[in-house]
């Protein structure tokens, strides 16, 4: 087999040209590839565009190479979720809501809590008596602004709601 330094040089190599690699991958077998294969390694230039659409809450992020292909990544807000595009190339995301949490205080002793926490969500529920000792009980979700939890014996303490 010649050494590589020893084969003529082409002064300018075209995309269907060939050329040879070791393949990490593949137990570093020798391999071709062409150079077209390898455009988006080697001089390649994207540019990054973005719209927002705030009344429907929802934007584009365009990545476009030098040779005009395109990838768009879309983007939606949600619940509580607002995007905001102060320049042209910059998108802010910011939740209105950022830590919705709920914490019920019980200060009588009861089996009953019924608890109206309007998270506006289904939320997970943890529950501590006053020596913030895990309690369990059953809950039972009225809607997602209200919840009822149970025991089986009234107590005091915290339940909280996330």
């Amino acid at each position: 087999m010649a050494v590589i330094y020893s084969y003529p040089l082409k002064a300018t190599p075209v995309g269907e040209d060939r050329m040879i690699i070791s393949d990490m991958g593949d137990s570093k077998r020798t391999k071709q590839v062409r150079l077209t294969d390898l455009k988006t390694l080697v001089n390649t230039t994207y540019t990054l565009t973005s719209t927002v659409d705030a009344i429907n809450n929802i934007a584009d992020i365009d990545l476009t190479d030098s040779n005009g292909a395109k990838t768009t990544v879309k983007l939606k807000g949600g619940t509580g979720i607002t995007m905001t595009q102060p320049t042209a190339n910059e998108i802010t995301i910011a939740s209105l809501n950022d830590d919705a949490n709920f914490i019920y205080t019980q200060s009588i002793a009861s089996a009953t809590w019924n608890i109206t926490h309007n998270l506006n969500k289904f939320c997970s529920v943890s529950v501590v008596d006053t020596a913030n000792q895990i309690v369990i009980g059953d809950v039972t979700y009225a809607n997602s602004n209200s919840l009822t939890i149970t025991f089986s014996a009234p107590f005091s303490g915290k339940a909280y709601l996330n």
